[in-house]
């Protein structure tokens, strides 16, 4: 299993709706996230995956706790970088 979909194994353990190659694009996906899970969010598109599959850094949609989320993809082996607020994507450039 890779560091990433252990990393999003535990996002989903701290209550955080968290999947991968989720829908089209980021309207798309934020579209479809359950009303009832929306507080506490983490997600990448297929957009983004095309960029994972050729080895580049893609980036992360979400909601929540920034340094949460951070913090538990990096105790798993995924290395982010982030500006620190919450209006900008979290980059994943290793997995």
């Amino acid at each position: 299993m890779s560091s990433l979909t252990k990393a999003f194994r535990e996002l989903r353990k701290h209550g955080y709706f968290a999947r991968q190659n989720f829908t089209c694009c980021q309207t798309c996906g934020w579209a479809e996230v359950p009303d009832d899970k929306s507080e506490k969010v983490v997600f990448y598109h297929s957009q983004d995956n095309d960029n994972k599959m050729r080895n580049e850094s893609f980036y992360l949609s979400w909601c929540g706790d920034g340094n949460q989320i951070q913090t538990i993809l990096r105790e798993n082996g995924v290395e982010t970088r982030w500006e620190g607020t919450q209006d900008k994507r979290i980059e994943v450039i290793s997995w």
